[in-house]
């Protein structure tokens, strides 16, 4: 698979992923307390800003966008070792992105509410966490067709 068809399956994928973490979010008093991680509570006034719709393309556009920066320095893994240098340059693009999307005042809601509550340590660290998830969902979805 070329790398465009991997930037857009990695929109569709984060945009996926924002709409699970919108009904976490709009449900979190009722989810399990194992569940219940503050980071899902601080979405709230965020997800409150923006339609379904539009939560969703902004979370695959920063997903796209990040895969881009990640292709460019690491081809996709092919061996356990490139694996786990493939998500270690995951983890920490997705945690230096977070930088982008405050400093660029693109996503002022974001910023204001999610990432505000947050502070720097903890946004990157929940960056790079959800960078992984998003990589995860798409490796696994590229591994697929291999495991006939």
């Amino acid at each position: 698979m070329n790398n465009c068809n991997i930037i857009i399956l990695t929109f569709v994928i984060t945009a996926l992923w924002d709409v699970v973490l919108r009904k976490m979010s709009e449900n979190y008093e009722v989810l399990p307390s194992y569940l219940q991680f503050d980071f899902v509570r601080y979405l709230q006034p965020y997800f409150e800003k923006h339609t379904v719709l539009s939560a969703a393309l902004i979370a695959g556009f920063i997903g796209a966008t990040t895969q881009a920066i990640i292709l460019y320095f690491h081809k996709l893994p092919t061996s356990k070792r490139t694996y786990l240098t493939f998500m270690m340059a995951t983890f920490i693009i997705s945690a230096l992105y977070g930088f982008v999307i405050k400093f660029s005042n693109l996503f002022p809601y974001l910023v204001e509410t999610y990432y505000k509550n947050l502070g720097t340590y903890r946004s990157m660290y929940l960056d790079g966490v959800s960078g992984l998830i998003a990589q995860s969902t798409v490796l696994l979805l590229l591994l697929l067709p291999q495991a006939k």
